[in-house]
C-alpha cells in the first residue's frame, strides 16, 4: 500500500507542469504514482480560511485566480514569486 501523498510532493508536482500540460483540465494530477483528484470545496474553503473572508467570497477569487488548491486531502497555495508551496498551516485538508 501507497503511504499519503504529502503537501510537499503535490507542490513539487505542479511546478514541473507547463502551464499547456493538459493536466490542469484534467480535475487532478498524478503525484507519485497516485491519482489526486482535486476537491473544489476544500479548496475554496482552504482559500476562505487563509484570506479570513467569507466562503462565497473566497469561491470567487479561487474560480479567478485558482491559487489555492486541495488534492488528495493536501493543501497547497501559489504565488507569483515561490510558485506552489503546501499550505502554511500544515495540516492535510480531508473533510
Amino acid at each position: 500500500m501507497q503511504g499519503l501523498v504529502t503537501a510537499q510532493e503535490l507542490a513539487d508536482t505542479l511546478n514541473r507542469l507547463r502551464p499547456s500540460d493538459p493536466m490542469w483540465d484534467e480535475g487532478g494530477f498524478r503525484v507519485s504514482g497516485r491519482w489526486l483528484e482535486i476537491d473544489p470545496d476544500a479548496s475554496d474553503a482552504l482559500a476562505a480560511k487563509l484570506l479570513r473572508c467569507r466562503l462565497t467570497k473566497a469561491r470567487r477569487l479561487n474560480e479567478a485566480e485558482a491559487r489555492w488548491l486541495v488534492a488528495g486531502g493536501v493543501g497547497v497555495v501559489y504565488d507569483d514569486e515561490s510558485g506552489w508551496t503546501p499550505a502554511p498551516d500544515g495540516k492535510n485538508h480531508r473533510k
